[in-house]
């Protein structure tokens, strides 16, 4: 029944496990490290899709927007200490982020509502609780773009040494899971819009 329930808000493997356990039952998914030996062919796997999909950008993030691993590519965008770096208190806070950028205002109202959403699904995580806060201080005083983009799919911009770099992304995830770190797992994949950017990428 508490399965059920889980399954019916659509709640994350690990919320499932905390209403299990709020019910007076054992969790049912199992939860290990990355690192681990548990892990290793997915890891592999990851480690295989971040270097087929050079020269273009590509890392893995955790449930908080933690890069756990990023290809050599990201360096471009994003400077060589990645890894580690939670992704939306640098973009948030880090005045170069917003400078870099050229549609920061419009990115950043988008990651509050992602992060909303995400909250709503998660709603016992307080870390992730903490940086919507976090979100929604750095954005108290930046108005919400009126206008809508014109682009499908919104995509960061990055002004890079006199040129414009535009990007599209695409999440990729494990799916179905039943193991916790698995669940939570996102893999950022970015892809030049134009000529320009794939020339830029081409030629680093």
């Amino acid at each position: 029944m508490v399965l059920r329930l889980g399954e019916a808000l659509d709640v994350t493997l690990r919320e499932r496990n905390q209403l299990l356990q709020a019910a007076g039952l054992p969790p049912a998914y199992p939860q290990v490290d990355l690192g681990g030996n548990d892990l290793a062919p997915y890891r592999a796997a990851l480690e295989r899709l971040l270097q087929a999909h050079l020269p273009y950008p590509a890392m893995v993030l955790d449930r908080h927007w933690t890069v756990l691993m990023a290809n050599a590519a990201c360096t471009l965008l994003y400077g060589t200490d990645i890894v580690g770096t939670n992704l939306v208190r640098s973009f948030l806070t880090d005045p170069a982020a917003r400078e870099a950028v050229v549609n920061w205002a419009e990115l950043a109202w988008n990651s509050l509502d992602r992060l909303r959403h995400q909250l709503d699904q998660a709603p016992f995580d307080e870390p992730l609780a903490d940086l919507v806060r976090h979100a929604e201080t750095t954005l108290a005083g930046i108005a919400r773009p009126r206008e809508p983009s014109p682009d499908p799919v919104l995509c960061p911009w990055f002004r890079i040494a006199h040129q414009v770099i535009k990007t599209i992304g695409i999440a990729a995830r494990f799916d179905p899971t039943a193991e916790i770190t698995l669940d939570e797992l996102r893999i950022e994949l970015l892809y030049p819009f134009d000529a320009i950017a794939e020339r830029f990428f081409r030629m680093r």
